[in-house]
């Protein structure tokens, strides 16, 4: 605890630093200053708890310094020393809530209890504050600790038994309870094509939490916690009701929030509420929601209640594979396609389409649309080999909309390639440009082949039927046609023209040179 003495008179100041007992007061340091500028300056450079101040000094009065102090919003408790008996001082020092005010000469006995009164008030005024920090520390880490329970009661199968799960109540200082109900409600947000993918998963998540929260604030919806599951899933946790008894307002309540997620993430959102629960069923309850959705993936911006869910029965029957497959062979990918949307649009309206559903969907239009690839020399492996693909594929099982997009991709895919191959010179030509840019590596008619996704027995076809010679005759023959170019420049030795033009082994150049050519490179140099 640091003192400040102010006075003009030095003797004063002297007095007071001898006569009082500061160590007795647990005072640690006594700083002086003699004037209004000083005592500024000792205050803005240390921390001050009390201060025997005089009132008229010269450059500034002691209710100055006390006034500054007051405005500089800083806690220091005043005692303020005077010759004069004026009412008005006394006024003004009360008004800035000073401790006391006391006539000189001193009294320090007098005196001295003052100081003991201040410093009592220092530390009650410490201890009030430290209260006030430890109870708002207290608050801020409480909701963090709540959405830590929240989130680990979902991550681990040890707090599903009753025993464990009271210890961590305990531990972590939560008033529920094993038994206590709770409402479940699970989110799952399917981002429209090219809106929400741009943005950060963190901010997806932010946003989620803020719109949900407000939404639910606006209609007097309490809930324990919002909590992040999986990319772009979630659970609101509500507590405190009977489903049955807010289905009605609680449904309307969750369109609005619906339209208000679309408005800002540009989405469909599935939505599933399980009846209340206890704690130690809640992860159950969930897998039971996880699989009602997966049960209704047709079924997008409404909520589903786990009590109205019957597990579909619809067995799963194909498209038209020949009309589809019809449709590709002549080249219409939109004819194929719209075929398959009105396949889809049948179900939906019938009956839930589930994610098994559509798992047979893709694997049946897969093995059209491979075996339509393999029939036009295309290697599909291949041609759908990219992260676009992976990223539809992925996707595929979630949504319809999400199965037709990948559908969408492999037929038009499949289709604009074969259309490409089967353009005069297409194909070829890109084989050719090739070539001529790289006749100095290692090429081989495989690589070649994957370049252009097709098989290499019919690359090979393909190539023949353009340039009347084979793959290797007319790689062949374009490195020693460059080797001819080089070997007219005699500074270039004939081993460098070798390297140049592809071949590391210099005899083998030379033989395959004089077999091709009719003369060894060092002859044709001479000629």
């Amino acid at each position: 605890m640091n003192v400040l003495l102010v006075d003009d008179d030095r003797f004063v100041v002297a007095a007071l630093e001898k006569k009082i007992n500061w160590e007795q007061l647990t005072v640690t340091e006594v700083l002086t200053a003699f004037n209004i500028r000083q005592a500024q300056k000792i205050i803005e450079k240390n921390s001050i708890d009390i201060c025997v101040c005089d009132i008229e000094m010269p450059g500034g009065s002691g209710l100055d310094l006390l006034s500054w102090v007051r405005e500089s919003g800083k806690e220091i408790q005043f005692i303020f020393l005077t010759s004069y008996a004026d009412f008005d001082y006394a006024k003004k020092a009360i008004e800035l809530s000073s401790l006391d005010y006391q006539l000189k000469p001193i009294d320090f006995d007098t005196l001295s209890h003052i100081l003991e009164k201040a410093v009592s008030k220092v530390r009650k005024n410490a201890a009030l504050t430290q209260t006030k920090a430890d109870s708002q520390k207290w608050k801020d880490n409480y909701r963090y600790i709540v959405d830590l329970f929240w989130k680990e009661l979902f991550a681990t199968t040890l707090f599903r038994e009753p025993s464990l799960l009271e210890t961590e109540l305990r531990k972590k200082d939560l008033s529920y309870t094993a038994d206590d109900l709770f409402i479940p409600v699970l989110f799952r947000l399917y981002p429209l094509s090219g809106q929400i993918m741009p943005m950060e998963s963190s901010m997806v998540d932010f946003s989620f939490q803020n719109i949900t929260a407000e939404t639910f604030q606006k209609s007097c919806i309490l809930y324990e916690s919002i909590v992040i599951l999986n990319t772009f899933e979630y659970v609101v946790i509500l507590s405190g009701l009977q489903l049955e008894q807010i289905r009605q307002p609680f449904t309307e309540n969750l369109l609005t929030l619906f339209k208000n997620l679309q408005s800002f993430l540009h989405c469909e959102i599935a939505c599933g509420i399980a009846p209340e629960v206890s704690l130690t069923e809640l992860p159950e309850t969930l897998t039971r929601l996880r699989e009602m959705r997966e049960s209704n993936l047709n079924s997008v911006n409404k909520p589903l209640f786990l009590q109205d869910f019957v597990p579909s029965t619809t067995s799963y029957i194909p498209p038209s594979l020949e009309v589809i497959n019809t449709f590709l062979e002549q080249k219409q990918a939109d004819a194929a396609l719209q075929n398959i949307e009105n396949y889809l649009s049948k179900y939906i309206q019938a009956s839930g389409i589930t994610k098994n559903f559509l798992l047979h969907l893709r694997l049946d239009i897969e093995q059209i649309v491979f075996s339509y690839l393999h029939k036009n020399g295309i290697e599909a492996h291949t041609l759908f080999s990219s992260e676009e693909r992976d990223e539809l594929i992925t996707k595929s099982l979630d949504t319809v909309p999400y199965m037709f997009n990948y559908l969408r991709y492999l037929i038009q895919r499949a289709v604009e390639y074969n259309s490409f191959v089967n353009e005069k010179d297409s194909v070829v030509d890109i084989v050719l440009n090739y070539i001529h840019q790289h006749y100095s590596e290692d090429i081989s008619r495989t690589m070649l082949a994957d370049m252009v996704y097709l098989n290499p027995d019919y690359l090979a076809r393909l190539f023949k039927k353009q340039t009347q010679t084979s793959i290797i005759n007319y790689i062949t023959t374009y490195r020693l046609e460059k080797a001819k170019e080089l070997l007219l420049n005699p500074d270039i030795p004939v081993g460098t023209v070798a390297l140049k033009v592809g071949y590391g082994n210099y005899s083998y150049f030379s033989k395959l040179f004089k077999d091709v050519v009719g003369c060894t490179p060092n002859e044709y140099r001479k000629k």
